[in-house]
């Protein structure tokens, strides 16, 4: 009798998990040569955000809400990649964390997808090479390899197992992603040579003629998501130029009318989220028209912190406290640092350009080392994170004051700067009031001028009356 309950209680507990369970997928697999803590995995807009644990052996396991079928991403120290997922479609993953793009290697419901995903960005990263070599060329050099890149990836693709609806798919993410590699050539070709690259006048007219509302590329490429923004820089700016009276959001409502997809609606409106801005003098008007083209709490949330963080970051306003862990030991205050200019950079160990601006940080702390000036690092990684942090505060050496802010972007000084894309530079006055939240960069040519400028500015003297 006890062994029927138990079995009849076992079969409750599996219909029950299965239900339950109909939108989510384990995540599991084995990572080689790890010193890392955690597997973070994330999508495309930031809804699913888990931090799944490794254990001493390299394993990890995780239940992954998927709420939309496509690519997602996953992230182990510093390297991160796409992984495809499907609702009920377990993945296992296999790697070595010293080779990681060359090791990844899928199991599980969907290995050849997943597999065919890596085996495309060998192909595509071996037909590329060097990105300089490859896109700083004469144009009529350019335009046959990407065409090539492009031809040969649908040619792997011809061959795949995949299924016919998934290779239609793919097909799409090939092209855009081929179209992204034409749109990105003259901004590796300026960066490169310091000079534009001569295009042909309707060079950008595929990226401004492009499907604005595939919501399946939405999901499934990042490529097509990243054109949806130059589908509107470019757009935008043409706009400008033939009416320099042109309002932008009734442009963006214009665009907008006809899309019949929430999310790329969405993205689209959400690039008006930066008309939250401190020298915006209709910033009031602006953030109730902007509103009302936003369906999602959350970008209504994004824009609403916006609005907040301008209209309480104007230069001349006090600053938000901190008071976070010094690198030096005990804790070190916004207040404990006035009476001198503060130049403040807010990083993480993981953020590859805020690393490419030590050198230069470096330098300037040491040509002003005698200047009325502070500069304070501020990093932002996670508590899984702190002894990596503490390990390259050590071995960069750059100098300064070097604070830890546990609470990362979520801390109250985070939030009232608007703190989301680093690195981010930002500098106070001697008394702790707001001179910009938006400073130069330490590579910038205009970053001596910008301090000079501010350090010549005479102080005033405040006298207590006897």
């Amino acid at each position: 009798m006890k062994k029927l309950i138990s079995i009849y209680a076992f079969i409750l507990i599996f219909l029950g998990c299965g239900r339950s369970d109909s939108n989510h997928i384990i995540f599991s697999g084995n990572i080689k040569n790890n010193d890392e803590k955690i597997v973070k995995v994330t999508n495309y807009n930031s809804t699913v955000n888990v931090e799944i644990p490794i254990d001493s052996a390299g394993d990890f396991s995780g239940r992954i809400l998927v709420e939309k079928d496509g690519y997602y991403f996953f992230q182990i120290g510093r390297s991160y990649t796409s992984v495809r997922f499907k609702k009920g479609k377990n993945v296992f993953v296999n790697l070595d964390a010293k080779d990681f793009f060359k090791t990844l290697s899928y199991s599980g419901d969907l290995e050849i997808e997943n597999n065919y995903n890596v085996a495309k960005a060998k192909l595509r990263s071996e037909l590329v090479g060097d990105p300089k070599d490859y896109f700083v060329v004469p144009l009529q050099d350019f335009l046959p390899k990407i065409k090539k890149t492009r031809d040969t990836l649908y040619n792997l693709l011809k061959y795949s197992n995949l299924s016919s609806s998934d290779i239609e798919i793919e097909k799409d993410v090939i092209y855009y992603e081929y179209l992204q590699a034409y749109n990105n050539y003259q901004k590796f070709y300026s960066y490169h040579k310091n000079v534009s690259a001569e295009l042909p006048r309707d060079y950008y007219d595929p990226i401004i003629n492009m499907d604005l509302d595939n919501d399946i590329m939405f999901r499934y490429s990042r490529a097509y998501r990243n054109l949806i923004i130059e589908n509107f820089r470019l757009l935008s700016k043409k706009e400008l130029v033939n009416n320099p009276n042109a309002n932008i959001i009734e442009f963006v409502t214009k665009q907008i009318k006809d899309i019949k997809s929430t999310e790329i609606r969405e993205q689209y409106a959400s690039m008006l989220i930066r008309q939250m801005k401190e020298d915006n003098i209709n910033i009031d008007r602006d953030y109730n028209l902007i509103m009302e083209l936003l369906s999602t709490q959350r970008m209504k949330n994004k824009l609403t912190q916006r609005f907040h963080s301008a209209k309480s970051t104007k230069a001349g306003q006090a600053s938000v406290e901190f008071n976070y862990e010094n690198f030096d030991g005990g804790m070190t205050s916004l207040t404990d640092l006035k009476g001198k200019l503060l130049y403040i950079d807010v990083w993480a160990t993981w953020c590859g350009p805020c690393i490419k601006e030590f050198p230069y940080l470096k330098k300037l702390i040491e040509d002003y080392k005698d200047k009325d000036i502070e500069f304070v690092s501020i990093s932002i990684d996670s508590k899984n994170q702190y002894d990596k942090w503490r390990k390259m505060v050590a071995d960069k050496n750059i100098g300064g004051f070097q604070l830890y802010d546990a609470e990362g972007l979520s801390s109250s000084f985070m939030r009232a700067f608007s703190v989301g894309l680093i690195p981010r530079f930002m500098m106070l006055d001697a008394e702790g009031k707001i001179i910009t939240a938006r400073a130069p960069r330490p590579s910038s040519e205009e970053v001596r001028k910008f301090i000079d400028g501010h350090l010549e500015k005479p102080k005033v003297m405040k006298f207590k009356s006897s």
